[in-house]
């Protein structure tokens, strides 16, 4: 009987020792300040780097934007002087001068008796 009392003891000591060996032999990880520390600046660090490389593109659109408006400022540009460069053209015809000197200025072409040579 005493046999059977010890089998009978056995299996509950076991099972309590059982349960507190295992909470002994397992290792317990404690919070390491360290490693959080180390993982709160990696997010971080990757953040900042999303919002870097967001400003890069946005920057780049926009001076993208710019350079189309400039090339368009341009050709307005190469038209008005175009405009402007056949006006210049046809103010200065000897046709268009000949008329104002004989209607508004009242001028005549001089004869040969008028006409003095320089030597």
């Amino acid at each position: 009987m005493a046999g059977a009392v010890k089998r009978a003891a056995r299996p509950m000591s076991r099972r309590v020792d059982t349960s507190a060996s295992r909470s002994k032999n397992r290792r317990v990880r404690k919070p390491q300040k360290a490693m959080t520390g180390v993982w709160i600046a990696l997010m971080a660090l990757f953040f900042l780097q999303g919002l870097f490389y967001v400003w890069c593109r946005v920057q780049c659109v926009n001076v993208g934007y710019a350079i189309e408006q400039e090339k368009n400022r341009h050709e307005t540009l190469l038209k008005v002087r175009s405009t402007l460069n056949i006006e210049l053209a046809r103010l200065k015809s000897p046709e268009r001068i000949e008329t104002i000197a004989r209607t508004r200025l009242g001028l005549v072409m001089p004869d040969a008796q008028r006409t003095v040579k320089l030597p």
